[in-house]
């Protein structure tokens, strides 16, 4: 199978972005080119002269998707200061994930091709991001962290986060998945006192917040479960007296 990849003309850049919608939200493999033709209205010989099949014309408008959305955020984190590129380097995915239907997972994890172009696109993704992170170390605004291990553990998190069984199991969404990873990394990285440093997540209402033992020095000297025996003891007498 081989995609055609001469300059599309407007027409055909139009009939891309229509098949991109419906990729994304439906999948490809139910899909017939027949009734792709019917609902775009046009001749199946209109995507024959994009590319050679039906599976090679979903790479094709993949491809295209991933590649819009690698550029959107080397384009936003290139406009802004080290520490400030993370969210416009990272926003361009996670608004992506929420366009990812579980049908188009499903589709793409049973197809071989376009699940390497998935990874191969993870892997440019997380170089960028590997670089981002060296840069922001090297000027003391992250943790002493190596950015080879964050961009690997990304890379594993989303591999597994896109897994059928992950979201059964965890009950999230994809585009649910994603976002709150991304949002471990942007606040497990930044140093508190660092310039630009996220404030720390607040729960949302009902999340509750995990119980805080109270430390050594808040211990009140005055209240009786806290006192020392040899205390506790004296008292005892004095009250028999």
């Amino acid at each position: 199978m081989t995609t055609r990849r001469s300059s599309p003309a407007p027409r055909e850049e139009e009939l891309l972005d229509r098949l991109e919608a419906i990729f994304l939200k439906e999948g490809f493999r139910k899909v017939t080119v027949a009734e792709l033709a019917s609902r775009l209205r046009c001749s199946r010989r209109s995507f024959y002269e994009l590319a050679d099949s039906k599976e090679a014309l979903f790479l094709r408008v993949f491809d295209r998707y991933l590649t819009r959305l690698r550029e959107q955020g080397t384009r936003g984190a290139a406009a802004v200061p080290p520490q400030q590129a993370f969210e416009p380097y990272l926003m361009p995915a996670i608004d992506a994930a929420r366009k990812l239907s579980a049908t188009l997972m499903q589709d793409m994890t049973g197809y071989p091709p376009a699940t390497a172009m998935w990874e191969r696109h993870q892997r440019e993704r997380l170089d960028g991001l590997r670089r981002l992170v060296e840069r922001c170390v090297e000027q003391g605004l992250f943790r002493g962290v190596d950015p080879y291990l964050v961009a690997e553990v990304m890379a594993a998190s989303l591999r597994r986060i896109r897994e059928p069984a992950f979201l059964a199991a965890s009950g999230l969404s994809y585009r649910d998945a994603v976002e709150e990873l991304y949002g471990l990394l942007l606040h497990g990285l930044f140093r508190r006192d660092a310039p630009d440093a996220p404030p720390p997540r607040v729960p949302a209402p009902g999340e509750g917040a995990p119980a805080r033992k109270p430390a050594l020095s808040e211990k009140s000297p005055a209240s009786p479960a806290r006192e020392k025996p040899a205390r506790r003891a004296a008292s005892a007498r004095s009250a028999r007296q």
